[in-house]
């Protein structure tokens, strides 16, 4: 094993070095990792197939689109990732002028472009509710920008598939990580690299996950210092722990479980966050083989919110799942639809969703009137307490 792991190494410093003497920057238009296409065969599928007319017929069609957000003056690259603050602010987490194309990568994973400079431009733009830019950073950092969290202290947690790393920025300090994780521009299998990891997930206890990614399709579980505790997940086999392309992570704490948006088998796999146990998965026609992002609310019981991905043989769309039973109970999408949709993120109550897209280069605000006058309701009743009944299995 030992020997296996050197040759590996040797092979990927030689790669390397190939990459630094022979570079020559190319443009293609295939995106075989990212999952990103530029034409989507199936816009007109849903006038085409009435099976699928009428089961989007029997969701409700919520939450609704909010046009003209953000400030369209704000221009953006490919949108890899959303989060939102403990403020409400939404933080945006895109590419600006580089893309994910057929030549960023070689077959081994090793970034193409390493001779060029890091984005000079601020990767993360952070809106207001009304989708004003407030602020804006991340010049100079980052080569192929991914997922984005903010835990709860305000810490904000970000990956580069590029240079195969995790990055954790404190709230006063956004030139410098506080925490970095893997080696830079180093694929590898092992407890100290990454391979293009995609996303973050972080307890309110400090500990986090990461979703490691595009090659090793396991799920990491971290204590705050980025000790490993524990981690699972692999890409062959029939049984739960059968990963490929765990693309997001979503956190339902007060269930004590982490979901993961298990992008090329077109599923939500969820697993305790204490030890890795499989919980459930969550899985539909409608939704099809590809399932790229995933979001938790608490909202009734608990819900996740959901886009799938082109080339499934069903609409692109976002779909809300009852978290207990299962079903689907919603679905959504912007006024001529999603083309790549990339991420989700939710607020806590449910009320408002935002979906980032590669293409176009956007970000879609999403609004639940339902949810959003319940909420109001709920702020202005008295609450009367109730004594306390029987718990059926205790």
């Amino acid at each position: 094993m030992l020997i296996m792991n050197f040759l590996n190494s040797l092979l990927t410093v030689l790669e390397l070095l190939f990459v630094f003497s022979n570079f020559k920057p190319t443009h293609g238009r295939g995106f075989p990792d990212e999952g990103y296409y530029s034409n989507n065969d199936y816009d007109n599928q849903e006038a085409i197939d009435p099976k699928i007319k009428i089961a989007l017929g029997k969701l409700e069609h919520a939450p609704q689109w909010v046009p003209d957000w953000p400030d369209s003056f704000v221009k953006m690259g490919q949108v890899s990732g959303v989060a939102l603050d403990n403020t409400g602010q939404l933080l945006v987490f895109h590419r600006a002028g580089n893309q994910w194309d057929a030549s960023t990568f070689t077959p081994r994973h090793v970034y193409q472009r390493i001779g060029d400079p890091p984005i000079p431009d601020p990767t993360i733009l952070v809106f207001n509710e009304t989708g004003e830019l407030v602020d804006m950073w991340g010049q100079n950092l980052f080569y192929m920008p991914h997922g984005i969290t903010v835990d709860r202290v305000g810490n904000v947690w970000v990956t580069d598939v590029a240079l195969h790393q995790v990055f954790k920025f404190t709230p006063t300090q956004r030139q410098k990580p506080a925490l970095t994780l893997g080696e830079k521009f180093i694929p590898g299998n092992d407890d100290n690299h990454f391979c293009k990891p995609s996303a973050v997930a972080v307890l309110s206890t400090g500990d986090f996950f990461v979703a490691d990614g595009y090659c090793n399709h396991r799920i990491i579980k971290y204590s705050p210092d980025g000790t490993i505790i524990l981690q699972w997940g692999k890409r062959s086999g029939r049984d739960p722990f059968t990963l490929d392309v765990p693309h997001a992570l979503a956190l339902a704490e007060d269930r004590g479980q982490v979901c993961v948006a298990d992008r090329e088998r077109g599923r939500v796999a969820c697993f305790r966050a204490d030890n890795g146990t499989y919980s459930a998965g969550y899985r539909h026609w409608l939704i099809g083989s590809r399932l790229f992002s995933v979001a938790y609310s608490r909202a009734h019981g608990g819900r996740l919110y959901v886009v799938n991905g082109p080339y499934s043989n069903v609409p692109v769309r976002g779909y809300v799942i009852d978290f207990t039973s299962g079903r689907l109970i919603q679905t959504f999408a912007p006024e001529g639809g999603f083309r790549n949709p990339h991420d989700i993120v939710v607020t806590p109550d449910g009320v408002s969703a935002y979906v980032a897209e590669l293409d176009p280069h956007r970000v879609c605000k999403f609004v639940d009137e339902g949810l959003r006058n319940q909420s109001k309701l709920e702020k202005v009743t008295t609450q009367t307490p109730v004594k306390p009944t029987a718990t059926i299995g205790e």
